[in-house]
């Protein structure tokens, strides 16, 4: 027999009514009010109120069900609201994370997975119905214009973003923003909240179809005529449509814009990077994965480059954004928590690789939580740990829980290759960045011009940015013609702003990729926090001082478990001190000053730019190599 758990809505009626028409073997479990159904007197009817889960698996066993159906919807309870029986306290007790903590898709899986050990199986209400599903296509008469069209392809993503959060599964869209998503209260609190737009309506990417299918009707026709809606557009074959005939009708009726779009069936990506360096590296690399194989998807982690290049975001690299031992102690809570959101999401997407960017820390605990798991797709890493720097021990067990280590640098193949990794050296992307060309124009000699580079971290800003304050003024009073360029990133562009606003002498602050090149090209030196922009530098034949300045704690642990002498790139690939390293008490406005210095009227900046040449040729590898890689292994697991 079947069991029907029956909500709210004109849903469980359309699933009683076709189970009876197919001859079924029904029984309803009504959530609520029985008088709803109070003409199905021939079938076993049960009321109960949350939490006599008991008195619910009674029933269900005196009927012998062995399949039901979660119909209509239910308004998730709070606690005060429950009215528990013993059965329905031991659930609560393995409930509970999901139900404070988590959205409705997951909630509702892990309901099902009880009722799967009380041998019912949780099957989707579609299986029992017919013609519910709108085909691909557009349902009335109204032309949309471009801009309007491009809104509805932005609708798109950011309600499959949403949904990834397990959040909701719609937003409004209008004039290229999204100005209102759907939150726990559901699609209709989402309209009345609004007053124009275009309503987009899709199935969450790790929707589980036995569950919590995006649903729309006359009523929804109605409300958006109501608050002045341009047109509505849902999932084709994933949304249920009630009285779809009415529905089209209302929509013609309103002249609203009303369209089913097809989201073909893409190859899984889930990507993330943990910080602006590998923001940048995940953008380059969802591109060139597109150029070989369009019929892709990316969903994860990431910044504003990865954004543009069409990724589904679970949530911003800001919330990860730290370093150091003692600033990461100070967050250990919220990782742990964006650690296990980011594995559950993981796990119920099931992509057909993950790809882990730089940021071992967070992805590494990623990585075995999906391996204990069982989760069966490769996971790539790409940019190895520094382990020839430092815990060199880490090196032996990567394999345990990495499928294949893509490496930026040489060198780094050997090592990790005698410890069971499959492991390619695919060239370091800067070295391959067509946009970083140095240009042979000669500079304007009106000015100095100093590039200022004070890291990616809003930790590395607030330590640098005072030293660097007092190093503008310092140079201004002795070259009254220095001028300064601070090219960064949009996610801290605020914080920098912040800081510059009490500069005496104030730099040019720019956050678009093609101003930072201009930036290079126009300086005659740069002084720059220790990391990836230091081969960005060297690429572009910039002659530079590297500063680094951290919290005692972590810089002390550092230095007694660093085994290598510099901490700049540049001077680990050429093997010797090319650039000057100014690190936690060396790190001054006078000491930076004088190397800037050294660098304008001495030899040391051509010798640099000599080297740098051989560094950028060691560094380069064939194109698309990381992209080929990932490609090659989704191919060979669907093989």
């Amino acid at each position: 027999m079947i069991g029907i758990v029956c909500g709210g809505g004109k849903y469980p009626r359309l699933v009683i009514e076709s189970c009876i028409k197919k001859g079924f073997d029904i029984c309803l479990l009504i959530i609520g009010r029985t008088d709803r159904f109070d003409n199905y007197s021939k079938l076993p009817k049960l009321c109960v109120n949350f939490g006599k889960i008991g008195l619910a698996l009674e029933f269900f066993k005196l009927n012998r069900v062995d399949k039901i159906v979660f119909a209509g919807h239910v308004k998730r309870p709070k606690l005060s609201e429950l009215d528990l029986d013993r059965v329905g306290i031991n659930w609560l007790l393995k409930l509970w994370y999901p139900m404070i903590f988590k959205g409705d898709n997951a909630l509702l899986s892990a309901v099902s997975c009880l009722f799967a050990q009380e041998n019912i199986q949780v099957v989707s209400g579609t299986n029992f119905l017919d013609d519910v599903l709108l085909k691909e296509g557009t349902y009335s008469d109204i032309e949309l214009s471009k801009k309007e069209r491009n809104d509805i392809i932005l609708g798109i993503r950011e309600a499959q973003s949403l949904g990834l959060q397990d959040i909701g599964q719609g937003v409004v869209i209008s004039d290229g923003r999204i100005i209102a998503r759907e939150d726990k209260w559901g699609t209709d609190a989402l309209i009345s909240r609004c007053y124009e737009g275009i309503l987009v309506k899709t199935s969450k990417p790790q929707q589980d179809f036995r569950l919590d299918l995006p649903t729309i009707g006359v009523d929804t026709i109605e409300n958006l005529h109501r608050h002045g809606f341009k047109g509505l557009v849902i999932e084709a074959g994933k949304t249920i449509v009630i009285d779809k005939e009415a529905v089209v009708q209302k929509a013609k009726e309103y002249r609203l814009f009303f369209q089913a779009i097809l989201l073909s069936k893409k190859r899984r990506i889930f990507i993330m990077a943990g910080e602006a360096s590998g923001d940048y590296l995940g953008a380059r690399l969802m591109r060139s994965i597109k150029r070989l194989d369009n019929d892709v998807e990316f969903i994860g982690i990431g910044g504003h480059c990865m954004d543009r290049a069409g990724l589904i975001r679970l949530f911003s690299i800001s919330e990860l954004s730290i370093i150091g031992i003692w600033e990461i102690i100070g967050k250990i809570f919220s990782m742990k928590k964006c650690i296990k959101r980011t594995a559950d999401t993981i796990l119920r997407y099931q992509p057909d690789v993950v790809i882990g960017i730089d940021s071992s820390g967070f992805n590494f605990r990623v990585y075995k939580i999906l391996k204990k798991n069982k989760f069966m797709s490769s996971i790539i890493h790409y940019v190895a740990p520094p382990v020839w720097a430092w815990r060199k021990w880490r090196a032996k067990s990567l394999h345990k829980f990495i499928d294949k280590l893509m490496v930026l640098l040489p060198f780094e193949k050997e090592i990790f290759s005698k410890y069971q990794l499959p492991t390619v050296f695919v060239g370091h992307t800067i070295a391959m960045d067509r946009d970083f060309l140095p240009v042979s124009e000669k500079k304007d000699q009106r000015y100095v011009t100093v590039t200022l580079l004070p890291g990616s971290r809003p930790s590395e800003i607030e330590k640098h940015m005072p030293i660097l304050r007092e190093f503008t003024e310092l140079m201004a009073k002795k070259y009254s013609n220095v001028r300064f360029m601070l090219p960064t990133i949009t996610e801290i562009a605020p914080l920098i702003k912040k800081h510059v606003d009490n500069w005496k002498i104030k730099p040019t602050v720019s956050t678009k990729k093609m101003k930072k090149v201009k930036a290079y090209n126009m300086s005659d030196v740069a002084v720059a926090a220790s990391g990836t922009v230091t081969l960005e530098l060297a690429k572009m034949q910039v002659p530079f001082v590297v500063i680094y300045k951290t919290s005692f704690v972590s810089y002390f642990l550092v230095k007694k478990l660093i085994q290598i002498p510099y901490v700049c790139l540049v001077n680990i690939l050429s093997g010797r001190a090319l650039v000057k390293e100014l690190l936690q008490r060396e790190c001054t406005a006078k000491n930076i000053f004088d190397e800037v210095t050294d660098l304008l009227f001495s030899g040391k900046a051509q010798t640099q730019r000599e080297e740098f040449k051989k560094i950028m040729n060691q560094l380069a590898a064939e194109p698309d190599c990381a992209a080929k890689e990932v490609v090659e292994t989704i191919n060979n697991a669907t093989c």
